[in-house]
């Protein structure tokens, strides 16, 4: 019955694409392999580069001279390998501990780091207000973004909407890789920019929050109205070239549209830990300004409704409440806490993750294109933890 329903669905799809010129649709949804963890990366077709200037500049560590003791990496490794992790890295004091890939991959292997990508926007969010792009973090919206001027949309500031508490209704209401799911229709369409614009408001700013990649997409468009640069192009500019990354691509709606600015950053997991850094500097990398070191830590300051997130990124020892990603949780949706409560993470659907304690100048980075077997979300950071109290 579900096949049936699927093929009469794309019938009635392509009829409607046909006379609507979406192409990039019906191509998308055809070769859609249902999960976003696993899909390839050539699905994400159009994609527009950011251009980073490669420098592989980090220590590594010779095995006489570990800072980590390696029982727990290869502790941690065999629970990422278990696991189907496709890479794992372990930054101590700035220098790697332990650089692994799998599935025959090296160094050079791209990956989808889903929402990790929300961190990067607030970085740029802190870059821009430092230059005079956008006059200060409590701004309104309606300042930057024309068509909610006179909109009581306009009214969330971009403080609230960095917290998660814009108030604004979501895109999906289901994980359903259906036509009628508005969630699928922006995602594989050529309206990202269009169709985020157009969400209504549903509880006042700054009263709830409630995770919503939407709200990220449109810090995005306010980004690059303010700066009236392309959001790639402002990212490659002020991080991936500075941080000497390497090249990356994000994904389009349309050749010469918009980028997908709340996920999807299509990158080498060696750039997320030189990302993760500039949590232990401050926002500077070898001494280079990168981030100011006032928005890096105001970025980590917990949010009024949400003690555990502060500016698009997850704080603290005890809860990362992805939902709708119990799957990799524990059968209780309680992960065990951290040995180091002062952990920041980046987190994107899957369990892509940049873990940082800045008080063990630790760094772990995490990707994976499967899902795991019988995930732990504080597993990997907890043995390399464990190892630097003892």
């Amino acid at each position: 019955m579900k096949i049936l329903f699927r093929m009469v669905s794309v019938i009635i799809l392509g009829i409607l694409l046909l006379g609507f010129s979406e192409r990039h649709f019906l191509k998308r949804y055809l070769s859609y392999t249902g999960d976003p963890l696993t899909v390839p990366l050539s699905w994400y077709d159009p994609i527009e580069k950011v251009t980073g200037l490669k420098d592989d500049d980090l220590q590594i560590a010779s095995g006489d001279i570990l800072t980590i003791k390696k029982t727990a990496l290869d502790k941690a490794s065999a629970f990422a390998k278990a696991e189907s992790a496709l890479s794992l890295m372990v930054i101590h004091r700035g220098i790697i501990q332990h650089e692994e890939y799998w599935e025959n991959e090296d160094r050079s292997v791209r990956f989808n780091p889903q929402s990790m990508s929300k961190t990067v926007l607030a970085m740029l969010t802190g870059i821009a207000i430092s230059e005079g792009h956008i006059g200060s973090v409590d701004d309104e919206i309606g300042k930057y973004i024309s068509e909610w001027k006179e909109d009581h949309r306009g009214k969330i500031t971009i403080r609230q909407a960095l917290q998660m508490s814009a108030g604004l209704e979501q895109m999906a209401n289901s994980l359903d890789v259906s036509i009628f799911n508005r969630a699928v229709r922006h995602h594989f369409g050529t309206k990202f920019d269009e169709m985020a614009l157009e969400l209504k408001q549903v509880d006042p700013p700054g009263t709830k929050y409630e995770y919503n990649n939407e709200v990220t997409n449109i810090l995005g468009i306010v980004l690059e109205r303010a700066t009236r640069m392309r959001y790639a192009e402002y990212l490659s500019s002020r991080i991936w070239k500075p941080l000497g990354l390497d090249d990356a691509s994000m994904y389009l709606d349309r050749e010469g549209g918009s980028v997908m600015k709340s996920c999807c950053i299509l990158s080498r997991p060696y750039d997320w830990a030189k990302l993760g850094l500039l949590f232990l500097n401050e926002g500077r990398y070898k001494g280079k300004k990168i981030v100011p070191s006032e928005w890096m830590k105001e970025m980590i300051i917990p949010s009024p409704n949400s003690d555990y997130y502060g500016y698009q990124i997850w704080l603290g020892s005890s809860y990362i409440p992805l939902k709708p990603m119990s799957l990799i949780y524990d059968k209780d949706d309680n992960p065990p806490l951290y040995l180091a409560d002062d952990m920041i993470t980046f987190a994107g659907f899957g369990g892509q993750r940049v873990w940082i304690s800045p008080k063990n100048e630790l760094i772990v980075v995490y990707a994976t294109k499967k899902w795991s077997n019988a995930w732990d979300e504080a597993k990997v950071p907890n043995i390399i933890l464990q190892s630097l109290q003892s």
